[in-house]
């Protein structure tokens, strides 16, 4: 009997489109030796069972895939339920970009439902989302990052222009802009609610590379080949539409793999990354983006739920994609509840007076 795997994609998020393209390829990539059910995250945050032969254009103005409403119990029987039966299955794979479900929202509320799932922790995931915590995370702890700000409309930072300004919370390409004139900035977050939760500021660098591996620790730490996407001619970023619309998505844009770099510059990736694994609780395939000006590489950011989840850059190291996905699935099933009430023994409550008193 086939193992039973739930797939969970889409959500209340920027990257909705994207997350479907990513679940549903993991679907099809599974579908021959597990028991696969595909939950698709609606954008006014809903869930439904859909089926699994689904194709990414079945989800623009299809009302059949709002058939089956499922609803997210908590307590003491938690789970996905049909009406009123229970999804039966033993982990979910997160195919969720951006917003509430790479953002450890979704893995918040899924520890609370002791449900297993693929991917980063609660924290990590936080981490992973926080443009500006892990720009500070990694620089106290000596890895070489590009110097970043938050955007204060009367704080100027020390630095000259042209600027890329990003959303602090969010993917790596959505609402990134280059700005020659820090005043115009004001009118850019204005412009979009993208920025409602911050804006970050750092230099442009030009003639710069950008350089993507992807790490993962089960059954071993382990990095992928490295990846250089090829930017568009007429636009000097690594873009939204570079990465994810042309050639037919992620998988089909244009790019050296593996990127045509020194040894040295390897070397140094390498050497990042083992520092990265020290510091976070790399779970799942996370891809690390690395910008490179010159001979100095710089950490930019982490991507917890990669596009694709990140399989093709495994292609030629003798890894399939199943195999890839599989080992994420048996990672989380043999992941344990990080929770524990070691130290809570009653005494406190045994020594306390009444409560009355304890308010002066």
């Amino acid at each position: 009997m086939k193992n039973i795997i739930a797939n969970i994609f889409g959500g209340p998020s920027p990257e909705h489109d994207i997350s479907i393209l990513t679940g549903l390829q993991a679907s099809r990539i599974l579908a021959n030796n597990y028991e696969l059910i595909n939950i698709y995250w609606s954008k006014d945050n809903r869930f439904y069972l859909v089926n699994n032969d689904l194709e990414s254009i079945d989800f623009i103005n299809n009302k059949s895939i709002y058939k089956k409403e499922l609803t997210l119990n908590l307590g003491s029987n938690p789970g996905f339920f049909y009406k009123k039966k229970q999804l039966k299955f033993e982990v979910i794979i997160n195919s969720c970009h951006g917003g509430p479900g790479e953002d450890g929202t979704l893995q918040a509320v899924f520890d609370i439902a002791g449900l297993k799932y693929t991917g980063s922790s609660v924290t990590t995931s936080q981490i992973g989302m926080d443009k500006y915590a892990f720009y500070t995370l990694m620089k106290e702890n000596g890895l070489n990052v590009l110097d970043k700000f938050l955007y204060i409309i009367d704080k100027k930072p020390d630095i000259s222009g042209p600027y890329i300004i990003k959303p602090r919370f969010g993917g790596s390409s959505i609402g990134v802009e280059v700005v020659e004139n820090y005043n115009s900035i004001e009118n850019i977050i204005q412009s979009s609610n993208l920025y409602d939760l911050g804006t970050t500021v750092e230099k442009f660098l030009p003639n710069s590379v950008d350089l993507l591996v992807s790490v993962r620790n089960y059954p071993k730490f382990e990095y992928s080949e490295v990846e250089k996407p090829t930017r568009s001619t007429n636009f000097e970023m690594f873009s939204y539409r570079d990465k994810y619309l042309g050639n037919g998505g992620l998988e089909g844009s244009k790019r050296e793999l593996p990127a045509q770099i020194n040894k040295q510059i390897e070397e140094k990736i390498i050497v990042e990354l083992k520092k990265l694994n020290q510091i976070i609780k790399i779970q799942g395939i996370i891809r690390v983006d690395f910008l490179l000006q010159d001979s100095e590489l710089f950490i930019n950011e982490i991507n917890t739920i990669p596009g694709s989840h990140a399989l093709y850059l495994w292609s030629n190291l003798g890894k399939s994609k199943f195999e890839l996905l599989e080992d994420m699935i048996t990672e989380a099933l043999n992941k344990k509840n990080e929770w524990s009430s070691q130290g809570s023994d009653g005494l406190a409550l045994k020594s306390a007076s009444d409560i009355q008193s304890k308010l002066g």
